[in-house]
């Protein structure tokens, strides 16, 4: 970008800005696909006080919250918004843990929207429990598009269930590949327990709740259960 360029300021400009952005790649017989790293907030989000640094959204003042972690009010674009000049499919290959058991430490009871929670308290745990607890993902990932084109594949984690102290979803990680006209590959992720299926509790406390989580990528999910 030079000194002069202007950034777009309204959802319409930024639809051309990022379709200017892919045909500059497109153009020259390939494309290179790309995801926003923000969540894009509509105009309105500027009357949230800029001191207010509260990461959940508190329903019953009207706070929606921050970052695409918590926040829950209307979006112009959620994070990891992207375009592209192909159509991806994917698909969950293999997942080595459904399920995981965690009865390596003591048992800690909280009440939540009226419900008894039973949960592990992460640094009970250890660094090596949480190291052998850890779940690969194998994700197949085909180009169905006519050109070859370098695309992002973003895997999350989230709640079955919606809870309110929990984040909405959790970017586990991400991987870019380069696929011919049909091509088709697998993309390997690690899920750490103690780190993608924790939450901090009111005292900032590192927890894993017993309960389903839910792999996501695209349209696709896989579930796993937490039995405490």
């Amino acid at each position: 970008m030079n000194e002069q360029t202007t950034w777009p300021n309204n959802s319409s400009q930024i639809h051309k800005f990022i379709t200017e952005m892919v045909c500059a790649a497109a153009c020259d017989g390939y494309y290179v696909g790309g995801r926003l790293p923000v969540t894009w907030y509509p105009k309105d989000y500027i009357k949230v006080p800029m001191t207010d640094m509260r990461m959940r959204a508190d329903p019953s003042t009207g706070y929606p919250g921050r970052t695409y972690r918590f926040y829950k009010g209307p979006k112009v674009y959620d994070f990891g918004y992207g375009l592209s000049y192909s159509k991806y499919s994917y698909e969950f290959v293999s997942v080595t843990r459904d399920k995981l058991h965690l009865n390596q430490s003591s048992t800690h009871l909280m009440v939540e929207n009226s419900e008894t929670v039973r949960y592990k308290l992460v640094s009970e745990l250890g660094e090596q429990t949480c190291q052998s607890m850890s779940i690969s993902v194998t994700v197949r990932v085909q180009n169905h598009g006519s050109m070859v084109g370098k695309h992002p594949v973003l895997l999350f984690m989230r709640p079955k269930n919606e809870k309110s102290r929990s984040p909405v979803k959790q970017l586990v990680g991400f991987q870019s590949v380069m696929l011919d006209a049909g091509e088709m590959t697998h993309v390997g992720f690690e899920v750490s327990p103690c780190e993608h299926l924790s939450r901090a509790n009111e005292a900032g406390a590192m927890i894993i709740e017993e309960g389903s989580q839910v792999l996501l990528v695209d349209d696709q999910e896989h579930p796993i259960d937490i039995i405490v």
